[in-house]
């Protein structure tokens, strides 16, 4: 079936994989549905601080491999001004139907609590109620978020008192059904939370943490502006003993290797021992992964003096000063070590965002442990009639690895379109 140019593209999920998708296809004419279902874009991106291994922020994603230097800021690229994109944030879809090239598509768009294009951020509504929030300084679309959840006297005053009127109190979500030729899916990775991962104790003490929760301590924006402090009192940490392959290459748990789990450990690993002043590092792991130019990174965290200890974590102890006793057996030098550590970093699987089972089986996808699966393994970012996925959706991936398979996709829908 023949379409025409100004069918829309539907791409699901606005991270680095789905912006830059909707930012080319954009860029080349083509109008582009990108849904998200939080507040901002951004996805993962928003809470790892730097990128490795460049440290550079977050929000600068790297152009790809072959141009290591090409850098792209979505904070600059007027994602929200870009006339051939329909941003809709907090939507999700609800329903698929149709066929390939005229699909049906029925969203379930939240309340637009706050307007993006009144809103200046000017940060008296933060000041007013613990209700509104600022998620980024450079989050898209530019503005404060809201969290009906949160009741509190100072919601009516910041409403009252909003210079720009920019805030809606009584919103109402709405439905939608549009028509899209292609759909694009960039839902992305979660963190697994490893609750049920007994041997580490996760959730029983407050220094017991994941790296995207050390990523978040790390952050200057965060709670602790960038200070290392212990969760349980506050007080400084001074030595950190990381743990790879939590969850991941587990046959109880995931199968697969998370892929990036090693070099965003050792990205933290870096800054803790080269940006924090006596703050010593421990990595336990059984395989250190650093393909391609990450070896570099490797070696360089080694000569800043991380300790690698090759080996399985035995016992963790709390102790009375809020330290954990940890000990380790290391299994190049077949003895157990102790160690007294301030906190405790699991480097968890990367599982398939909430929602990922529901895409595949509505749209008849191939599942590849619980990611989606490409239907040829020759052209991966292909996983249906008109259907692509890219990024993580596919499996963890590396920002640059996301990039580049967005444009894959971005590839072969222009080629579908000079055909019709």
């Amino acid at each position: 079936m023949k379409r025409t140019v100004s069918d829309p593209v539907l791409i699901i999920g606005a991270g680095v994989a789905g912006m830059t998708a909707a930012v080319e296809l954009a860029d080349s004419g083509i109008k582009t549905v990108l849904v998200e279902r939080l507040s901002t874009t951004g996805g993962n991106a928003l809470n790892l601080y730097k990128a490795f291994p460049t440290d550079d922020c977050f929000y600068c994603f790297e152009g790809n491999r072959s141009r290591p230097g090409i850098r792209k800021c979505f904070y600059r690229s007027a994602l929200t001004e870009q006339p051939n994109i329909d941003l809709k944030m907090n939507c999700q879809v609800e329903e698929f139907s149709g066929t390939p090239g005229k699909f049906s598509i029925k969203l379930d768009i939240g309340p637009q609590y706050i307007d993006p294009k009144k809103c200046t951020m000017c940060g008296l509504c933060i000041e007013k109620s613990k209700a509104f929030s600022l998620v980024s300084p450079q989050c898209q679309p530019q503005a404060v978020t809201y969290d009906p959840k949160i009741e509190d006297e100072g919601t009516t005053i910041a409403v009252e008192e909003c210079p720009t009127k920019a805030i809606n109190l009584e919103a109402k979500g709405t439905k939608k059904t549009i028509n899209v030729s292609d759909i694009v899916i960039a839902t992305g990775y979660h963190e697994m939370k490893p609750v049920n991962v007994d041997e580490y104790g996760y959730g029983t003490h407050p220094n017991i943490i994941t790296q995207l929760e050390l990523a978040q301590i790390l952050d200057p924006l965060g709670e602790t502006k960038g200070a290392l402090l212990r969760p349980s009192d506050g007080k400084p940490a001074k030595h950190v003993m990381m743990v790879q392959c939590v969850g991941s290459r587990d046959e109880n748990y995931y199968p697969y290797c998370s892929k990036i789990c090693c070099v965003y450990a050792l990205k933290h690993a870096a800054i803790l021992t080269q940006e924090r002043e006596n703050v010593d590092v421990s990595v336990v792991y059984m395989d250190i992964r650093t393909y391609d130019r990450y070896e570099k990174y490797y070696r360089d965290t080694r000569e800043a003096g991380v300790e690698f200890v090759r080996g399985r974590v035995a016992s963790i102890e709390p102790q009375k000063d809020e330290s954990l006793e940890v000990i380790v057996y290391d299994s190049l030098l077949d003895k157990y070590l102790k160690f007294a550590v301030d906190l405790f970093v699991l480097s968890s699987a990367l599982e398939p965002s909430s929602g990922s089972s529901q895409i595949i089986e509505s749209l008849g996808l191939k599942s590849a442990s619980g990611f989606i699966g490409a239907s040829n393994p020759e052209t991966e970012v292909v996983v249906g009639n008109r259907i692509y996925a890219c990024g993580s959706a596919l499996g963890p991936s590396e920002v640059p690895e996301s990039v580049t398979q967005a444009r894959a996709v971005v590839s072969k829908i222009l080629q579908n379109r000079k055909c019709e």
